[in-house]
């Protein structure tokens, strides 16, 4: 149960100022809003603003889409990075507006950085779903993302 508490504790961090995450995001690109839905496990996954699509790249919360297949995430302010782990196995720290990264302490290039916004960090849906595990499909008439991983028993 303590162990617990940290992560509760991120999460609610991350998640304080959603409204206002998504309002900031807004302003500091230019991005195409669309309902669009995610699906884990043909349940549907909330997050705590909208899905935001840029040049065609989904971007959600990064702390509630870690959790939900069963990692972490955390925004380093000093560093200006996010890193998001997974079962002590899994690490991956990406610096805000840049694709340079390191991925289990080594050298590597993201197709999409992490995006900082007032209260929240968004990260690329598919990009991210999948390097923690999950496989993606995406319906484009129903704009929705599914997402599927093996659920731990």
């Amino acid at each position: 149960m303590l162990k617990k508490i940290p992560a509760m504790l991120l999460t609610a961090a991350l998640l304080t100022g959603s409204v206002a995450a998504t309002a900031a995001f807004a302003q500091t690109a230019p991005v195409q809003q669309q309902k669009i839905q995610v699906n884990l496990n043909e349940k549907e996954l909330v997050f705590p603003q909208d899905v935001v699509t840029e040049n065609g790249v989904a971007y959600v919360n990064a702390s509630t889409l870690a959790i939900a297949l069963g990692g972490t995430a955390a925004w380093d302010t000093m560093k200006e990075s996010l890193l998001i782990a997974k079962d002590n196995t899994y690490a991956l720290r990406m610096y805000k507006n840049s694709t340079f990264a390191y991925k289990n302490g080594k050298e590597t290039r993201v197709p999409n950085p992490p995006r900082q916004t007032t209260g929240a960090v968004l990260v690329p849906l598919v990009y991210i779903a999948q390097e923690l595990g999950a496989e993606v499909t995406y319906d484009e008439n129903s704009r929705t993302y599914n997402l599927s991983i093996a659920v731990e028993k």
